[in-house]
């Protein structure tokens, strides 16, 4: 890949998130499904978290996370996650001020799952 388009590509997933994701519309909503993707210190992918962004009426991201691994538990933001039924692997990340469009989302999580890693490996 040329450095150009890598460069072009690298932009317009900053600007609107992972071209990976895959959005479904139904009942009213907006739900983004993929991975959040984990890096080590020298950018290095070292794993990968399944994921959902979804946006309902309120044009507020709702994020869940599936079966994320133990190490983001530790991370200061560790306890903002919910389990959303106690025989589900899904978990609710509840934010503080809750991102407003998916790059926000994509980009917040995917820095925190990153940070969470880095601080135990």
């Amino acid at each position: 890949m040329s450095s150009f388009r890598k460069g072009a590509m690298i932009f317009v997933e900053n600007m609107t998130g992972p071209l990976d994701w895959y959005k479904d519309t139904r009942n009213g909503y907006d739900l983004f499904s993929g991975r959040f993707l984990v890096y080590d210190r020298a950018g290095n992918l070292k794993d990968y978290i399944l994921g959902q962004i979804a946006f309902r009426a309120s044009r507020t991201a709702e994020v869940y996370l599936y079966d994320p691994p133990v190490y983001v538990s530790k991370h200061r933001h560790g306890g903002c996650m919910q389990l959303l039924t106690p025989d589900s692997k899904w978990f609710k990340l509840h934010f503080e001020k809750p991102a407003s469009s998916f790059g926000d989302a994509y980009t917040f999580v995917e820095h925190m799952l990153t940070e969470a890693f880095n601080l135990t490996h």
